[in-house]
Formats: structure tokens, sequence, C-alpha cells
């Protein structure tokens, strides 16, 4: 009995060590876990435990809060601030036209029937018009009366979308480039141009300069090709009346180193001469014929009329050397003549139908070149805004804070992983 009671006080005191061990192993694993549960970064960690953070950790919470500052909280609520109560209401104005040609040549392009294009001239101009709105050209033709500075240079209008006043050449292209926009159908050719100002009645106003002024260039350029076109015509025209004159003075000296001034009338004056003769030959002969069986050959009637009928005989021959034959003579005779003078006649029709030509092309072009040959047809005339449709502000606070967030996030991000692979 004695021996087994001594047994169990022995151990009794080490099973209840063992219990406070648990016991205290227990409360410590409980507390760890209720310290990572409600800690979130390891100073708050320290704090809890009542240790101080080290110099790393500071650093990187203040970078964390530098980081949303600089990415998150400034650009945001500058943004809100500008468009919400900075940012000037812009109204925008929009036109739509098609360049057209008073020629009904541009007109009758097969090309355009078929596939609906507009003409290679029309497609041309349109060009034009629409790199010229865009170009330092318009902004010189606008700033001539000062129209950029005094729609776009206010102080009425906030900094940041108001022109510089010391603006330079490129910053006033820049600006209007800005400013304005140009759109073509590559089917219809129908151009839109939008303008945008800090009121509905400029913008509309400056949209209508802008039209003017590109139907004035695109017709200085046509006067320019016009001006050389009559300036060809008139020297063809001077060429053609060149020519003529020295083919009038060709057939003019032909005619009269021949002596003939007519070669028809010099023919049927001939002809008939030569009718006339051969008729008095045959009543010559038979007149010899009938008289030879009575009177001798060695009469003297007989031999007169021998020579009466020699002498016609070598006059038909004379006559017909004068209108045609191959025979060798000291001059040409009248077919000869004939040929030379219808080649000079030839070069002389030819000559006055270039020359009627030249001057007829030379009125068309002077005709032409007086009319308005291009229109800017704005079958929607420029409008005037009833409401401002820029700067888009919740749209653009809404991008900032979308942008601002997902660079923050990132920059949040690559922090994090620094810090994990410093510790």
């Amino acid at each position: 009995m004695t021996d087994h009671s001594n047994a169990s006080s022995s151990e009794s005191p080490s099973f209840s060590a063992l219990d406070q061990n648990r016991a205290i192993a227990k409360k410590l694993s409980v507390t760890a876990r209720k310290l990572r549960l409600a800690t979130s970064s390891r100073s708050d960690l320290f704090k809890t435990v009542g240790l101080r953070p080290r110099m790393i950790d500071r650093l990187f919470s203040a970078a964390f809060v530098l980081l949303t500052l600089l990415i998150v909280v400034i650009p945001n609520v500058g943004a809100i601030v500008y468009y919400g109560y900075l940012a000037s209401d812009q109204y925008e104005s929009e036109t739509r036209l098609t360049v057209r040609s008073s020629t009904a040549a541009l007109g009758k392009d097969q090309l355009a029937k078929v596939t609906g294009l507009p003409a290679a001239k029309i497609v041309q101009d349109t060009l034009i018009v629409t790199n010229f709105i865009d170009s330092g050209e318009m902004v010189a033709t606008l700033s001539q009366d000062d129209v950029l500075r005094k729609v776009y240079g206010r102080e009425s209008i906030d900094f940041w979308a108001r022109l510089p006043a010391d603006a330079k050449a490129e910053e006033l292209l820049d600006y209007w480039s800005g400013m304005v926009s140009t759109a073509v159908s590559p089917k219809s050719g129908i151009v839109t141009v939008t303008v945008k100002a800090f009121s509905a009645d400029e913008a509309q106003s400056v949209l209508r300069k802008v039209l003017e002024a590109s139907e004035n260039v695109v017709n200085n350029v046509n006067d320019r090709i016009w001006k050389d076109v009559i300036v060809t015509a008139q020297d063809n025209l001077k060429h053609a009346a060149s020519q003529l004159q020295a083919s009038r003075e060709r057939l003019q000296t032909a005619r009269n180193r021949a002596g003939i001034l007519n070669v028809g009338g010099a023919s049927k004056m001939i002809t008939e001469l030569l009718g006339s003769l051969q008729k008095d030959l045959l009543d010559l002969q038979q007149k010899y014929v009938s008289q030879s069986g009575i009177v001798s050959a060695n009469a003297p009637q007989m031999r007169v009329l021998d020579r009466e009928i020699k002498s016609k005989q070598q006059q038909v021959e004379e006559l017909k050397a004068e209108l045609a034959g191959t025979a060798p003579s000291a001059t040409q005779n009248l077919a000869d003549v004939a040929f030379d003078m219808s080649q000079l006649e030839l070069e002389q029709n030819l000559a006055e139908r270039q020359f009627a030509a030249s001057v007829k092309s030379l009125e068309q072009v002077q005709f032409v070149s007086k009319q308005q040959l291009i229109y800017l047809d704005t079958f929607l005339a420029p409008t005037r805004a009833d409401a401002a449709e820029y700067p888009r502000r919740v749209f653009w606070i809404g991008c900032i804070f979308i942008v601002s967030l997902g660079i923050w996030g990132l920059a949040v991000g690559l922090l994090s992983t620094v810090r994990s692979r410093i510790h």
C-alpha cells in the first residue's frame, strides 16, 4: 500500500507540467494566428508586438504613399479640377461638300460611269482642297485677318486650350491641325470638314472662311493652268498664221512663174482652142482630098492647102504639148503645172484649216478661262452647334482614372517584388 501511493504521487507532478506546456503552446498558436489576421504589413506586426520597424520598411512605406500621391491622387484631382471647372467649352461646326467642275468634258469620264468613282481631275482637285485645309497656307490665309488669334487666343479661354500669344508658325500649324479635320469618301468623293472653336458662332464663321479660301485656291491653281493653255494656243495660232502666209507666197510665186492664174480656166481655154484647130484641120484635109482628084498636087492652090494643113497640124501638136505629154520642152506643160499647183493649193488649204482650228481653239480657251471652273458644292451648309461637344469631361476623367490606376497597380506590384527580394 505504501509503495503504491508513493508511486502515484511521483507521477502526478509530471502530468500537470505536460498539460501546462500544451496549454501555453496552444495559447501562443492562437495569439500568432490573431496577429496574422489582425495585421496587414510587417511594420504593423512590429507595432503589435512592441518592436520598432526597420529603416528599409519605412522607406518602402514612404515609397508606397508617394506613388499613390503621384500616380493616383494628383492626376485624378487635377483632371477633376480641370475638366470639371476650368476647361472651356468647345463647339464644332460641320459641312459636307463635293468638288464640281463647270466644264462638260470633265463629266464624260467613262471610268466614273462604270465604277462610280469621281473623274480623275475631280479627284485631284478634291485632294488639293483637303490638303490645303490642313496646310500652312490655310493658316497664313486665316492669319491675314488675324482670325486665329482673335478666335483661339482670347484670355477667356482656359490656359491649356488657348493659342499661345507668342506661337510660331509651326505651333500655329499644330494648333490648327487640332481644330480642323477633313475626311473624303473614296467612292462618292464627298468631303466632310469640321472646325472647332470656343463658341458656336465662331466655329461656323471660321468654317465659312475655310470654304471660301479653299474654293479660291483651287480656282487659282486652275487659272494658272489655263493661262499656260492660252499662251500655248496663241503660239499655235501664230505658227498657223505663218504657215498659211508661207503657203500663199509659194502658190503666188508658182503662178507668176507659170503665167497661169487658174489651171482649170487655162485648161478649158486650151481645150476649146484645140477643138477649134482640129475642126479647121479636118475641113482643110477634106478640101485637100476633094480637090486632089481634079487638081494637080503641084498646083498653087494645092500647095497653099498643104501649107495650111501642116500649119494647123503643128498648132494642134503645140497645144497638145501645152496640155500634156512626155516630150521634152523648154516650159512645163499644163499637166505638170496643174500637178505643182495642186500640191501648193493643198498645202494652202491645209494651212487655212489649221489656222481656222487654231483661231477656234483660242476663242474657246479664252471663253472657258473666264469662267469659274471649279465649285465647292456645299450641299450641307456649315452647321451651328446647339451644345458644346468638347471637351468630353466624364470620358477624360474616367480615362485618366483607369490609366492612373493601372500604372499605380504596376508600380505597387514592382515595389512589392523588390521588397520581397530584399527581405
